[in-house]
């Protein structure tokens, strides 16, 4: 039935790409960015510490130009960001290659968004259907944030109702059975406002190049000491890449007066989700309790729920505030062989995250705006290798108060001033002990917590506007990470209770200009100095980690576009990144996961006549190490990954004033490679679709 109703929609996307049918594409898009997504307060004037660090802001329309389905296929394409996927089938976002997900604040509507034991949870599992943009700042981040913005901040804006009422439905259909059906709804009515969106999608997988040959994998059993060999992947359809998804979204809001609005948010994601196994290399234990790398989530849970305002108090003051609650659950299943025949465990993690945040805004005079921020959340995290055993709990707090001073020295020249005062404490930590033979539960028993850990971080950005629209900007900003719990706990044994937060200076200085209706070109030059990084000592999977690390990273970002003639569009991205090990006692200079070049191009051409819109959009990335040898391994084996090019393409008509088809195809030239060892990627795949909007 499925591939029935996946021809059927194809068909028609055929007749009516190919054909001359008109449509107006200056119709509104029927909603708005969340306001109060935003972290900062909204004005006439973007804040200082935005345009004096490096910002890219992904608009819908980019999401839809790119073939991007999800966040993280989104942020792929942004210059200076790369998306690569883990040993759990989850994409890794980074900025500058070594700021990863649990370096950086990611936020949604403002609210951070991660799992309280790693530190980064699936971006894969939200939709852009209810994305209205993605604001990326790099390196010297507001304190406003709060804390572990270490390298950077992703903040996910969602969409909110306009006077109009608006309603949405698409429908998408692709190869290996892949469908997705997508509705939202909102409006603005006098002082209320609201918005709802449903979104179901499923695939049997996902196709692999046809390039792709079979390798022998090998399998050892670190129980028994025994291995296995064999071909974990025999291509066609990538084992283990089926997926099904359900997601609801859905925002109340109340605007009174001009100054003051209110609205509760709610969001529920609930995902089955298989992770094909290493094509490689699998690890295994399989004495109670048992984990191995031939594994699945049959549960991947996430649902938050959170009320913002705005208050406007006099001319002078505004307050903005937020409540929020986060739940992430799952369950996790190992299985005893390649085939995913034998089960041998069941494992689960419950979380959640409540806390809040509250910015005050002073603006004295007009050339003077002050702002105060405070967030504080605790870290709830549980669970368990299997199900016999019963749950590990822990529990951490993490707060931040900071205070930036913006000033219009003149009125082309303006400079923000802030610091912050970071602090992470965990306060309740326990471990199961079983016995050494037979894995049976004996007792739990507490883990040190640790004393408080704290860092203040400081900033400073300028921004200077020449006559001629040239802008000239330039930050520096001390940031800190603190450890996460699994860095903490990773080795009971041992320990690491008592690690320091990793450090950065990060310095960018960058210029930007419009040349008339012809082309606007960025150009930035970045230097980060990474101290205190923590690392694992051994590098195996429950070693314990330290503070041993210091890496230097510094390079350029470009970012322009071009309009030679009316209806085309070129774009154009590349960023070049140096990293070295500076660490003291290392067995290579060499940073893993850090490309030296990656370049974004785009282009988008609107025909004539027809307004047929063509996209295609390139990636092309550099070499990346994935896996270097350490002093206490200098044996370790050199791992690494061949830099590759993508081309991705797509068509689209719009029709009968409401209507949109097209067709999409990534990964166009059947590309086959790895952008992580031994983690095939996905070969040619494509998928159309129809949008109806009223």
């Amino acid at each position: 039935m499925r591939m029935i109703r996946v021809a059927a929609l194809l068909s028609c996307l055929t007749l009516v790409v190919t054909s001359v049918a008109r449509a107006d594409e200056k119709e509104g898009a029927g909603y708005e960015s969340y306001t109060l997504g935003e972290v900062y307060i909204t004005d006439e004037k973007p804040p200082v510490s935005k345009e004096a660090s490096i910002t890219n802001v992904i608009t819908a329309e980019d999401m839809k130009a790119t073939n991007s389905r999800t966040v993280a296929e989104a942020l792929a394409n942004v210059p200076g960001m790369t998306v690569i996927t883990n040993g759990r089938n989850e994409p890794m976002v980074s900025i500058h290659g070594f700021f990863d997900q649990s370096r950086i604040l990611v936020l949604i509507d403002g609210v951070p968004y991660y799992e309280t034991e790693r530190g980064y949870l699936d971006l894969n599992q939200f939709s852009t259907d209810n994305v209205a943009k993605i604001e990326v700042t790099k390196g010297a981040a507001s304190v406003l944030y709060g804390a572990n913005a270490e390298g950077g901040v992703v903040n996910i804006i969602t969409k909110q109702g306009v006077e109009k009422p608006f309603f949405s439905v698409n429908a998408e259909g692709g190869d290996v059975d892949y469908f997705k059906t997508s509705v939202s709804h909102g409006m603005k009515k006098g002082i209320f406002n609201y918005w709802l969106n449903y979104e179901h999608s499923q695939a049997h997988g996902w196709r692999m190049s046809d390039d792709f040959r079979p390798v022998v994998g090998s399998s050892t059993d670190k129980s028994t000491k025994t291995t296995i060999t064999g071909i974990f992947e025999d291509g066609g359809t990538r084992n283990q890449s089926s997926y099904s998804k359900d997601s609801v979204w859905a925002k109340l809001g109340i605007e009174p007066s001009a100054g003051s609005k209110y609205y509760l948010n709610f969001h529920y994601t609930s995902r089955n989700k298989p992770i094909p196994s290493n094509i490689l290399s699998v690890m295994r234990i399989t004495a109670r309790p048992a984990f191995t790398n031939f594994f699945g989530f049959n549960r991947y849970d996430d649902w938050g729920l959170d009320l913002s305002g705005q208050q406007k108090l006099g001319d002078k003051v505004t307050m903005k505030g937020k409540l929020f609650y986060h739940n992430h659950a799952d369950a996790m299943d190992s299985y005893a062989d390649w085939n995913y025949n034998t089960m041998i465990a069941r494992s689960a993690y419950y979380d959640y995250m409540i806390g809040g945040s509250l910015i005050t805004q002073w603006q004295p005079v007009s050339w003077n705006k002050v702002s105060l921020a405070l967030n504080y959340r605790g870290d709830s995290h549980k669970e368990r290798a299997d199900n016999y055993l019963p749950f590990e709990n822990f529990f951490a707090w993490t707060g931040s108060v900071g205070i930036e001073d913006e000033v219009t020295v003149t009125r082309n020249f303006s400079l923000v001033v802030g610091g912050s005062y970071d602090w992470f404490k965990v306060t309740d930590a326990n471990q199961n002990n079983t016995d050494k033979q037979t894995g049976d539960f004996i007792n739990q028993t507490s883990l040190p917590t640790g004393s408080t850990t704290n860092s203040f971080n400081p900033m400073i950005g300028a921004v200077y506007l020449f006559p001629d629209a040239t802008k000239l900007f330039a930050s520096v900003a001390h940031k800190t990470r603190f450890a996460t719990l699994r860095q903490l706990y990773a080795n009971i044994d041992t320990g690491s209770y008592a690690l320091k937060p990793e450090s950065t200076i990060n310095s960018t200085i960058g210029v930007s200009r419009s040349f008339s209706d012809f082309m606007w070109g960025q150009l930035s030059f970045f230097y980060h100095d990474i101290s205190d990084m923590i690392v694992q000592a051994e590098r195996g999977p429950y070693d314990p980690y330290e503070n041993l690390g210091s890496v230097e990273i510094y390079g350029i970002e470009v970012a322009t576009e071009f309009y030679p003639m009316n209806d085309l569009v070129l774009k154009l991205g590349y960023n070049f990144n140096h990293a070295t090990d500076q660490t003291d006692q290392r067995a290579t200079d060499h940073v893993a996961n850090v490309p030296e070049h990656k370049l974004d191009m785009g282009v988008q051409y609107t025909v004539p006549y027809t307004r047929t819109r063509l996209d295609l959009n390139g990636i092309l990335l550099g070499d990346m190490y994935t896996q270097l040898p350490t002093p206490t391994r200098p044996t370790t084996k050199i791992q690494s990954v061949a830099g590759y090019f993508l081309l991705n393409a797509r068509i689209s008509q719009k029709f009968l004033k409401n209507y949109e088809a097209y067709i999409a195809f990534n990964n166009v030239c059947d590309k086959n490679y790895e952008d992580s060892y031994g983690l095939p990627a996905q070969g040619r795949n494509f998928f159309g679709g129809i949008t109806a909007r009223f």
